[in-house]
C-alpha cells in the first residue's frame, strides 16, 4: 500500500512526464531577443539617424548601416528554418511585426533626417 506522501510524489512525477513536451516549447524564446530590445535598438538608432543625418548625411548613413546590419542578422535568425516556426508558435505574429516596425522606425528616422537636412541647407 502506498503512503500518502509516496502517492503525492508519484502524482508529481506523472504530471511532470505528461507536461514535459509543453515545457520544451519555451526553449526557443528564451534564446532570442525580446521585443523590448527591438524597440530599444529601433527607436534609439532612429533618433541617432534623424539627428545624425540632419547634421551630416554621411553620419546618419553610417549609423543606419550599423542598425541595418543588426536588424538583418535578427531577421535571418527569426526566419531560419530551425527557429522560425517554433518562435512563431511561442511568440505569435506580433513578435515579427514588432521587429519590422522597429526597423521601419530606423528607416523613417534616416529619411526624415535627410529631408530635414535638405530643407535647412537650401
Amino acid at each position: 500500500m502506498l503512503r500518502p506522501s509516496h502517492r503525492a510524489v508519484l502524482t508529481h512525477v506523472a504530471l511532470a512526464i505528461l507536461l514535459h513536451p509543453c515545457a520544451a516549447l519555451a526553449e526557443v524564446s528564451d534564446k532570442e531577443p525580446t521585443a523590448g530590445l527591438f524597440w530599444t535598438v529601433g527607436l534609439g538608432t532612429a533618433m541617432l539617424c534623424l539627428f545624425g543625418t540632419r547634421i551630416k548625411p554621411w553620419l546618419g548613413a553610417a549609423i543606419f548601416v550599423l542598425a541595418a546590419l543588426w536588424f538583418i542578422s535578427l531577421f535571418l535568425e527569426i526566419h531560419s528554418s530551425d527557429v522560425g516556426p517554433h518562435l512563431l508558435r511561442e511568440q505569435g505574429a506580433i513578435y515579427y511585426w514588432q521587429a519590422y516596425v522597429a526597423f521601419g522606425a530606423v528607416v523613417g528616422g534616416f529619411v526624415t533626417g535627410y529631408f530635414w537636412h535638405k530643407r535647412i541647407s537650401s
